[in-house]
């Protein structure tokens, strides 16, 4: 056990907020939830008998200048991420935020540099590429697969209602479904490859009058080697479908993920060439491990997975994403 506890608050405890505050009971050897930020007063018995947290703050601020704090996370709407980043930084607290890490690059810059000035961890919680089918999927892409020439990802998904505010809002949400599902699905498309595509193009739709922003929306990207890559998104679809295809000159990786009764909680069946390699629930959860490697990260003084610096090719192609839907042109990036 460490001498001494990781100390960690959460800014917003909305939806997202209780996967990482049960992903801190699952490390409670290594750290513990000691303040959150929340203006809900009737959420703090709940979150006090099953978390232990006595400390609650109704501003971030007040929480940002609580000494015995390490980090953060930060669990706020997409528009909120840069400017409570940028006050952590300042404060000196290492910081893991949600995806997508901020509105677009020029904010991430901003944040990236207020970390380095600082001297902070900066993390965005990329969280599908912690389950140990991905970490499967590149071992088998590096012993049997080959390097793939095309990625497809179905990320189709059913929400009849906005389960927050701030999805009605395009203006906060960033559109809404490109940056809400695009920032797992174009991050996953780019650590695979390990690099950025050099045209994108974007077409969408708003089915849903509930909301402002995008609810379908396909995504083509093609890169200088020669691959291709499709990401098809939606909030409509029912049942759920959420699909990976690798093709690789030597066979075909399907990457099949399904939720579970749990909330957050995901299961998996990943195929190597029609062959089985993995079937089940993921366990311990994306969530533990992204936060075991932030935790770990911080103790060894080294760059986390999925740092902000990492994330910024994300946030940069995510930026042509947009560019391209509102111009409906192709757009093409310096590779």
């Amino acid at each position: 056990m460490p001498e001494k506890k990781l100390k960690l608050g959460i800014i917003g405890f909305g939806r997202i907020a209780a996967a990482h505050a049960n992903s801190i009971l699952d490390l409670h050897d290594f750290m513990e939830l000691t303040a959150v930020v929340t203006r809900r007063a009737e959420k703090e018995k709940m979150i006090t008998e099953k978390y232990g947290t006595k400390r609650f703050y109704s501003d971030y601020r007040e929480l940002l200048n609580d000494r015995a704090l390490d980090a953060v996370i930060v669990c706020l709407p997409n528009y909120l991420h840069h400017a409570v980043c940028m006050q952590a930084a300042r404060a000196k607290k290492h910081i893991l935020v949600e995806k997508p890490m901020a509105m677009n690059v020029v904010e991430t810059d901003e944040m990236i540099k207020a970390a380095h000035e600082n001297g902070i961890s900066l993390m965005v919680a990329q969280s599908r590429r912690f389950s140990d089918a991905m970490m499967r999927i590149r071992e088998k892409m590096a012993t049997e697969i080959g390097h793939p020439f095309r990625i497809d990802i179905n990320f189709m998904v059913s929400f009849p209602q906005p389960p927050t505010d701030w999805w009605k809002s395009a203006e906060k949400a960033g559109g809404l479904v490109t940056l809400l599902q695009g920032s797992h699905s174009v991050d996953t498309i780019i650590w695979l490859l390990n690099k950025i595509p050099a045209t994108i193009y974007c077409t969408s739709r708003s089915r849903n009058p509930l909301w402002e922003g995008e609810d379908e929306a396909d995504i083509v990207f093609g890169f200088d080697s020669g691959e291709l890559a499709t990401v098809h998104l939606s909030l409509n679809t029912s049942p759920y479908l959420h699909e990976t295809i690798i093709v690789g000159p030597q066979g075909t990786i399907r990457l099949y993920e399904y939720p579970t009764d749990k909330a957050f909680g995901f299961a998996y069946r990943l195929d190597v060439n029609g062959k089985t390699m993995l079937e089940g629930e993921q366990n311990p959860s994306l969530y533990t491990i992204q936060l075991k490697e932030f935790s770990e990260a911080i103790r060894e003084n080294r760059t986390p997975i999925a740092s902000g610096a990492e994330v910024r090719n994300t946030m940069l192609v995510l930026d042509a994403v947009r560019k391209s839907d509102k111009q409906k042109t192709i757009i093409h990036l310096s590779t």
